[in-house]
């Protein structure tokens, strides 16, 4: 087992890690943000693999107490992927009201278009009628 100062440093190194990622993934496409996270699943996942394998080594007591503390996180873990998906959701949702206002503004504006269509050609009709009695009259 490693010293606890060299696992307290190779924390700080992953905290690092984590916030470089963080800061990366601002500018990244969503697809790699999306394959970020996949990953970290995945590394996460691991990692609680080989815990769950040494604490099954542990004695009684001590599995008791890491037994609770992994209920713990796994519940935290639960609890933030929750908010994460409340947070795609609210997205996702506000993304489609935008669509929505666009889609009715553009249909706005085509009906806007279609009624100075619509008084041009009464324009040009009535001038016609105008131009039709001006010409029969003049015969």
């Amino acid at each position: 087992m490693k010293p606890l100062s060299e696992q307290l440093a190779d924390l700080s190194v992953r905290a690092k890690q984590a916030e470089d990622d963080a800061a990366t993934a601002k500018s990244e496409a969503r697809t790699a943000v999306q394959a970020r996270i996949e990953k970290l699943k995945e590394d996460s996942a691991s990692r609680r693999t080989k815990l769950q394998e040494k604490t099954t080594s542990a004695k009684d007591s001590v599995s008791g107490h890491w037994s609770a503390l992994q209920t713990h996180v796994k519940e935290r873990v639960d609890s933030i992927n929750a908010d994460i998906a409340a947070t795609k959701a609210e997205h996702a949702a506000d993304r489609a009201e935008r669509k929505a206002e666009r889609a009715e503004d553009n249909a706005a504006d085509a009906i806007d278009f279609a009624l100075a269509a619509i008084d041009y050609a009464e324009s040009a009709v009535l001038d016609a009628v105008i131009a039709r009695s001006d010409a029969d009259a003049a015969q």
